[in-house]
This record gives C-alpha cells, structure tokens and sequence, in this order.
C-alpha cells in the first residue's frame, strides 16, 4: 500500500446515506487504542484517556469495537438499554458527558454472549460508527479487541482513524504481539501516536521501593520500532481495579495521568484542530491565575516543545532516538525520577574498568530524548569517576542549549547517572 493515511481513509470511506447518524455526525479525530494481545489494559487506558480529556473539557466518545469481549460498560458504570433517536441509537452518557457505546449496551442481558463469525462482527463495528448519534466531537476514542484480523481490519479501511496509540506490558511475550500489532500499522498507513506501557511497576507502600513485577520494560524497544514517543508507564494499582470494578474509571488519579493528556494532545497535534484546542485550553490558565487559585499552571514550560526549538545536534538526537533501549544484562542500571514527573533509566555495559556502552530510557518529552541521547554518548569511554564529573551545565552546552522552559531535563539526566553510578564512588 503506497497511499497516505489521509488517501487511505477518503477511498475506503463511502458517502453517508442520506438520513442516517452517520450524515449529521461531526467527528474531528478518532483514535483507536491497540494492541494487539489481550489482557494488556486497552480498555483502561481507553477510560482513563477519555476521562482526562473531558476534564480538560473536549467532548470525548468511546466506541467499544470489541463485539465479542466488551468492558466499556462496566468501567464507566453503564448498563443498557438504549434509546433510538430520529437518526439513530443514541449513545449513553457517562457522569461526566462522554458518549460511550458498545454492543453490551444493546443486549438483552450483560452476559448474553455474542457468537459471531467474522464478517458479521464487521459489520457490528461499521454500524456502531455509523448508525450511532455521536453529534459533535472533539475526539472518539476506539477501543479495539485482540489480535490484527477482521474486526481490526474493519476499523482501520472503514472508519476515519487518524491516530493508534499502543499498549503494551513488559514481558517479552506481550512486546512479541504488539510488534505483530505495530507492523499492521505500518502496513495499514495508519499514523502511530504513541506507546503506553500498563503494569510497568509496583510502588510498594511498605517500604517505599519499586518492583518490577512483570521484568523490565521493553517499551524503549517498542518505541523505536514504532517511530513514536513512549506516552506513559502505568502503575499496578490496587486501587486502579477497586475504581474500574465499581464503574469508576472517571475518578482515577495517579502522577503522571494529566501529564499523559498532554502529551497525547501533542502527539496527536498532527491534527490542527487538536493543537488549537489544546493551546486554547493552556491559556484558559494563566501561571497567575493558576497561582491565585492554587492550581499547578499548564504553561508552555510544561509543555511539548517544537523541533524547530532544539539545536541542530538535538534534533538528530531525537529523530534517531540515539542510544534509546535496553541490554539484555546490564552491569549497572540506575533510574530517577524528576520533580516534574518524568523519569529516566540509565544501563551501563562495562568494558573492564571503561564504559563499554550506555543506553536509556524514559516517559519524558523530546527534551528528555535530546538529554539521555547526550548524555549517554558523552560518558562511553570514560571512567565510572569521569562519567562522575559531567553536570548539567556542560551536558546542555554539549547539546548547544535546550528549549527554554526544559533546561531541568538535563538535571533529571544527570541525576539518573549519578543514581545509577553513584554520586562518589559509593
């Protein structure tokens, strides 16, 4: 397939029928949430990103695609039936205004099982697109059900998406499928946003530390291959699964969840409605008035920056994600993480008492791809004492300065070395 994205979706899209949902619909962007395997938190993450969003005040929907295995409903505390408008079905409303509808909604009974073939399941998913009165939105999220056949298929040749984000989880075995899922992407033409990884970590009450139940991340990896940013690590949460069980998905809070928003928003800023939109919101919020209220200010400094705003040196950096991965056997790794949030990885391969090699990973914008980058080719070859030495100050003269506002992910770098070698020999 040699056509764009935007070629592929004009072709395969046939003209709405006249007195149909679909005509009277104004969807700007669908996103579909992907995986690929089951059981990695799609539909999670496809709950927690709606819910943020409309709190960022954008109508959001969420078209629940997987016919056979539906869990929308439950996450958000839905149950059917429901009502059939002039034009169509009408969509159910969650607490707080996302329009959610999925095949669950439109049964009998919740555990009535669906058992269909393939191209009946097709053409469930063609009429939940357009035979559903969404009306005007921002943004309608899909969450897609296993595997890369008939349903998936559907979606991407029949349905207007402009953007996947992936999910993923750290074993091996889950980084295997969603590289099958990722390649379909490719293959398909259909722009990949970005990567989530659900399970990521364990941050133990008891004793403050944090386990990697599942092994270590794999998500770096994931997204070279994707050619797309790592948008977040989810945690494992008790508390997540209390909130989902009892249908509320709307109320979870973690760090790092609005951070996600924003760089969704950004990720998916190819779109200039997105970009407007988002940009208006950030100036709803004035560092002033965020002061004034107490509120934390998404200004600009928080904020994705533009390529155009690195130095030449820093943009080949994160183009080519430079030095960004894992070894398989690290002989040192460290990881810190910062007061804004975002965190770091460092893995170190010794060549006797000489750094062999380094690589990085972290959950950060495009300033914390340019620092790691940076700094992980400034310290090959150097001494674990001489590695020691470099602070932020020479890793940004290195770089030629960074965008104004991101001056701290060099300091995150460097503390993530130190982290990782110790800040003295210890």
């Amino acid at each position: 397939m040699n056509t764009s994205t935007e070629n592929k979706t004009q072709k395969s899209m046939p003209t709405p029928k006249p007195g149909t949902a679909e005509e009277y619909n104004n969807v700007k962007n669908v996103i579909a949430v992907m995986s690929g395997k089951g059981g990695v938190g799609k539909s999670l993450v496809t709950g927690l990103l709606a819910s943020a969003l409309a709190r960022k005040n954008f109508k959001v929907g969420v078209l629940d695609a997987d016919i056979t295995g539906p869990s929308i409903p439950m996450l958000f505390g839905l149950h059917g039936p429901v009502a059939v408008g002039e034009f169509g079905i009408k969509p159910l409303e969650s607490r707080t205004g996302i329009k959610i509808i999925s095949m669950n909604l439109l049964l009998p009974s919740e555990d009535q099982p669906v058992i269909w073939r393939g191209p009946l399941v097709s053409q469930g998913i063609r009429q939940l697109w357009g035979d559903v009165m969404w009306g005007d939105l921002d943004t309608l999220l899909i969450d897609l059900p296993p595997g890369t056949s008939d349903a998936t298929l559907t979606i991407m040749q029949s349905l207007p998406v402009s953007g996947l984000v992936m999910v993923t989880t750290p074993q091996s075995l889950a980084s295997m499928v969603v590289t099958k899922a990722i390649n379909m992407a490719h293959i398909t033409k259909v722009d990949i946003i970005g990567i989530i990884e659900n399970m990521a970590y364990f941050d133990c009450p008891d004793n403050g530390q944090r386990y990697y139940i599942f092994g270590r991340s794999h998500s770096a990896v994931l997204s070279e291959n994707a050619k797309a940013p790592l948008l977040a690590q989810f945690p494992i949460d008790p508390n997540i699964s209390s909130y989902c069980d009892a249908g509320n998905v709307e109320d979870i809070r973690f760090d790092g969840l609005d951070a996600l928003v924003d760089r969704f928003l950004i990720a998916a800023g190819t779109k200039d409605e997105i970009r407007r939109m988002s940009q208006n919101i950030e100036l709803q919020t004035s560092p002033e008035k965020a002061a004034s209220e107490g509120q934390k200010s998404d200004s600009a400094d928080e904020n994705e920056p533009e390529l155009s705003e690195f130095t030449p040196i820093a943009r080949e950096i994160i183009k080519t994600r430079e030095n960004m991965g894992h070894f398989e056997k690290p002989d040192i790794s460290g990881e810190f993480c910062g007061c804004c949030g975002d965190s770091m990885q460092i893995e170190i391969s010794m060549d006797g008492q000489i750094i062999g090699d380094a690589k990085f990973s972290t959950d950060g914008c495009s300033a914390t791809y340019a620092v790691g980058g940076m700094l992980t080719r400034m310290i090959k070859g150097k001494t674990l004492d001489q590695a020691r030495a470099i602070d932020s100050v020479g890793l940004i003269e290195a770089l030629g300065g960074l965008p104004k506002g991101h001056l701290h992910c060099a300091e995150l770098a460097v503390k993530t070395l130190r982290q990782t070698i110790g800040a003295d020999g210890e």
